[in-house]
């Protein structure tokens, strides 16, 4: 490679990460400023995981509450968003009270013994913003019976500034956050009863959020 196509190579490559570092840190249309903390709470909006496993011989809808939680979130900034979500096993349904006894028992996901499940945001990429709504994938610790693993998660977020109507859910700043994602219960070491997984229960479990939060808790 001669020197000119060296210079012109840099050049580009320069260029690139100049566009990817303004595409992460592209701010949100919003009067508000500096870094934010946001607290998860249903007096915003239900904090609810949904969760589907297709399986051969059976397709069971599920829901997870007892969310909880913190992000730091600087509107300006995205891309830096950090924080950690839990939810308590102990609060999962299938709509069959026996299935969810199995659920929770030690032979699948041992409430007792791991009783939450928790995502914890450690980078966020390819965000984009449109106008005070952004859209990005988080990367993180997805952490499940006691193995954690890195997942990303592709989310969308809106940002509703304070205002009299707002107020009368919570104080502060709105933000409410939607994700999906798939775990395999492999990966997890979830093991179930003998066959089950593969004919009665998905091997991949497809993970819904919706999660609301203020910044004035």
């Amino acid at each position: 490679m001669n020197t000119m196509m060296k210079k012109l190579l840099a050049t580009t490559l320069l260029l690139a990460g100049i566009a990817v570092n303004q595409a992460t840190t592209q701010p949100l249309v919003v009067n508000a400023i500096g870094q934010k903390k946001v607290t998860l709470s249903d007096k915003v909006g239900k904090n609810q995981f949904t969760w589907v496993s297709d399986a051969p011989l059976e397709k069971i809808n599920g829901t997870a509450e007892g969310i909880s939680g913190t992000l730091t979130l600087d509107p300006k900034n995205v891309a830096g968003i950090r924080g950690t979500i839990s939810a308590q096993v102990a609060t999962m349904k299938t709509g069959n009270g026996t299935r969810d006894g199995h659920l929770r028992s030690d032979q699948w996901l041992d409430a007792a013994k791991y009783p939450t499940i928790s995502f914890t945001v450690t980078s966020v990429k390819d965000v984009s913003i449109t106008g005070a709504s952004a859209t990005g994938t988080a990367i993180g610790n997805f952490t499940m019976h006691g193995i954690t693993k890195s997942v990303a998660v592709p989310f969308t977020l809106k940002y509703i500034e304070e205002s009299a109507k707002t107020r009368e859910r919570a104080p502060g700043d709105l933000v409410m956050l939607t994700a999906q994602f798939s775990i395999s219960l492999k990966d997890f070491n979830v093991a179930g009863s003998r066959g089950t997984i593969g004919s009665k229960v998905g091997e991949t479990i497809v993970v819904k959020a919706q999660l609301f939060g203020a910044t004035g808790l």
